[in-house]
């Protein structure tokens, strides 16, 4: 199965480069390929960086970068885009802050391929965190997500899907809006859990220089005005899912 490792970064490009020395360490040489997203960086030492690894990885590098920025979503939609050109049939959206320290690669071929009609996350949250509710006539609606520094999924499903929804901007709720697109279209989703994935948090957020309070109020109303009136349809589908224990 032809997979494409999808990493888009803004500047700091140690976090890239460390991520792709992991990938160099531990991914099996096969049908793997790595897409790698410029998200208009302004950091001088990126090109350098990415005719390295280009030259010395041992699986095939794919550069981009976007003429502005898109924020997280639209970069990973671009990735994908740009792998599903090349023939990608299973696409892994690993963010630049998510530690490897070990063969996750192989777990989620594995996962993926005993059933491919999944959205797969290192780690699903199907409890209240705070960001994932709809409360509407005093009744609270809780939408399962899988945290989006670490998502994989056939192209076929993420074709159905739609990618991220733009609408969301740099970041804060795209994760979780395209986990309820997901459910609301009947996939499963999966928690791969492995104990090779580590995330740092903060890590490129902290790099766009942006107030962070009111991008979530913002994507937290948006949400809800786009969920509010299917919530219906969405509890149907998560009844015929034990969503806790999936994998």
């Amino acid at each position: 199965m032809k997979t494409s490792i999808i990493i888009p970064f803004l500047n700091r490009w140690d976090l890239t480069h460390q991520r792709l020395f992991e990938i160099y360490k531990h991914v099996p040489v096969g049908n793997a390929e790595i897409v790698l997203i410029d998200d208009a960086s302004t950091d001088a030492d990126i090109q350098s960086g990415v005719a390295w690894w280009q030259g010395t990885s041992k699986h095939p590098i794919r550069y981009y970068r976007n003429p502005e920025n898109l924020g997280f979503g639209g970069s990973m939609n671009n990735g994908a885009k740009i792998a599903m050109k090349y023939q990608s049939e299973l696409l892994i959206f690993h963010s630049n802050d998510v530690i490897a320290s070990g063969d996750f690669f192989t777990e989620t071929i594995d996962l993926i391929s005993r059933n491919p009609n999944v959205l797969l996350t290192s780690e699903l949250i199907w409890w209240d965190s705070g960001w994932n509710t709809i409360t509407v006539d005093g009744k609270k609606t809780i939408f399962p997500y899988g945290n989006g520094w670490y998502l994989a999924c056939t192209s076929e499903v993420w074709k159905n899907i739609g990618g991220f929804d733009l609408n969301f901007g740099a970041y804060d709720y795209e994760d979780i809006d395209i986990s309820a697109t997901a459910i609301y279209l009947g996939y499963n989703i999966v928690a791969l859990n492995s104990k090779y994935l580590r995330h740092i948090g903060g890590a490129t957020i902290s790099a766009l220089g942006m107030d962070r309070s009111l991008q979530t109020n913002k994507n937290r109303l948006l949400f809800e005005q786009k969920w509010r009136d299917k919530i219906p349809e969405i509890q149907s589908r998560l009844e015929k899912q034990n969503v806790r224990d999936q994998r």
